[in-house]
Formats: structure tokens, sequence, C-alpha cells
């Protein structure tokens, strides 16, 4: 059974008139040592850059689709790119294609579904249910990452603001988010706050439909553990603020509000294995990448 993430990718392929390079391995969709945000921009002619900008934004619209659906492990990578639609080089449209590439040697990743054993549509349940869902929480904050401390480089706008990411579990990937925050953090932790405000949204809309479908009891009984691997937002939200969070933004108060009405508590993680890691950042380490991947995706065979 062919799935939509391989036809997609085999038809991305062929459309740009790309082979699977079999002698190369793409373990991770990111080319080490070159960060998508530091791309310089070249000059180009009306009709060059419109060709290109294009092209460009039909690619990043199709690996949208896939890390929004069954291919989670693309979606920073997609935030990233996502953010160069406008103005786009060529070094932008190699990133995306090292993405399709990175997709056609991991074909078999993803979430599938199938209706070839029966007519009728089949679903699974499994017993017990779990008593709550799995949050976790991440950001990216790193002034000095992102070769943006290069002395000759002039720091573009908008790129030293944090990724805010989320991962939420039941059962397997039920909701999962990486995008770059709407102010610049001027630490660590406000980072993090913010990155954990967003995943609250998200626990506060799942509640309600819960409650709609009168399931709430089952998958949200009681307080909501949100895993985090920031010890001063941890201590943030349990009112044990220090002088140096002084200048967080009121609203976040939003997510004290949460655990104070005990909807939310915040505990620490290692970042070793907070599967959020996989949404906050482009990973250095490929041997990380994996390690957080393959804890929320598995390879299934095509027949």
């Amino acid at each position: 059974m062919k799935t939509a993430t391989l036809a997609l990718t085999e038809n991305l392929l062929d459309s740009l008139g790309c082979s699977s390079d079999t002698k190369s391995t793409f373990t991770s969709p990111y080319r080490l040592g070159l960060s998508i945000d530091t791309i310089p921009t070249i000059d180009m002619s009306v009709p060059d850059r419109g060709k290109l900008r294009l092209q460009y934004q039909s690619l990043v619209g199709s690996l949208n689709w896939l890390a929004h659906t069954t291919r989670s492990d693309i979606s920073t990578v997609v935030s990233l790119l996502a953010q160069h639609q406008s103005h786009p080089s060529p070094g932008h449209l190699d990133a995306a294609l090292y993405v399709v590439h990175y997709l056609s040697h991991t074909k078999t990743l993803g979430i599938y579904f199938s209706s070839s054993r029966r007519i009728e549509l089949e679903s699974f349940l499994h017993f017990p249910v779990p008593p709550q869902i799995l949050p976790m929480s991440d950001a990216n904050w790193d002034p000095q990452d992102a070769s943006l401390s290069t002395a000759t480089m002039e720091l573009p706008l908008l790129t030293s603001r944090s990724i805010s990411a989320y991962y939420v579990d039941l059962l397997g990937p039920l909701n999962w988010i990486s995008k770059r925050q709407q102010v610049t953090a001027c630490s660590s932790a406000e980072a993090e706050i913010y990155a954990t405000n967003e995943s609250i949204k998200f626990l506060l809309e799942l509640v309600q439909i819960l409650d709609f479908l009168e399931v709430k009891h089952i998958i949200m009984p009681g307080t909501t553990t949100i895993f985090n691997d920031n010890n001063a937002c941890v201590n943030w939200a349990k009112q044990c603020t220090t002088k140096g969070l002084h200048h967080i933004q009121m609203q976040e108060n939003h997510v004290r509000e949460n655990v104070e009405n005990k909807f939310i508590k915040i505990v620490h993680i290692g970042g070793k294995v907070n599967l959020a890691d996989l949404f906050a950042k482009e990973m250095k380490y490929t041997s990380h990448f994996v390690e957080l991947r393959d804890l929320m995706m598995r390879p299934r065979s095509i027949i």
C-alpha cells in the first residue's frame, strides 16, 4: 500500500526533475553547518525572482501539508523555510529540496491508514485509556545560535526571535507546533514561558472539545502536567520569580492563572528526552534528532 506521504514525495521528486540519491544518507532534514536563517539573499532579475518564488512557494506548501499531517519530524524546518517565501534565494530552494530528499530516504515513516482487509472502515482504541495526555514544551532561546554572532554579519530582523514548540501525545502524536515567537525574548526563561503558554492555549481548546464530546472525564480528568526542560520556567510557574524575570510581560500570567486553578502544572524534564525539542530548533546533532524522532514515529513496510 502506497501512503500519501510516499506518493506526494515521489510526485515532488518527479515534478522537480530530481531522483533519489542512493549513495547519500539523508538522516535529517537539516544541512549541518548551514542554518536556514543565515542563507544569504542574492540579487536577481524580476522575472527570475518571480519564477523562483513561484517554485519555492509551491514546494514549501506541499511540505507544509506533510508537516501538519503525517510528518511531524519536518515541522521545524518547514516553519523556517516558510518565513522566506516572499523573497527566497536559490539557497532556500536548495534547503527545501534537501527536505524532499530526506523524505525520500525515510519513506516508511509517518501515520498510516489501511482498509485493505475489510470493506468497512475500521478504527482501534486501546484499553485502558491513559488517565492523562502527555504535553511537552520547549523553546530555542540562544543569542549565540545559528551563526548570528558572526562579527561581520548584520543581525537580520526577526531571526533573533525564539521558536515556540510543544508536543502533545495520546497513544501517539496528537498535536505539535513549531513557530517563531511574536516578540524577542530577553532570556531563555522568557522564551520557555511563551512556548509553555502556546501549549496551554491548545490544551484549553482541547478540553472544550472533550467536554462537548462528554469524554473529558476520561482523557483529561484532572490537572494536566506539562513537561519543560527549563528550571527557571518551572519555578516561575510556581510563583518563585527571580529578579532576572521581572521583565516578563503581564499577559504571560496566563500560565500562572492556569496553574493556580489547577488546570495544568509545570514539571521539569531532561532536555535529552523532551520531545518538544524536536520542534524548537534546527538540530546540530543528527543523532539527537533521530533519537527524538524515533520516539514518536515508527516505520511500516510498503506493500
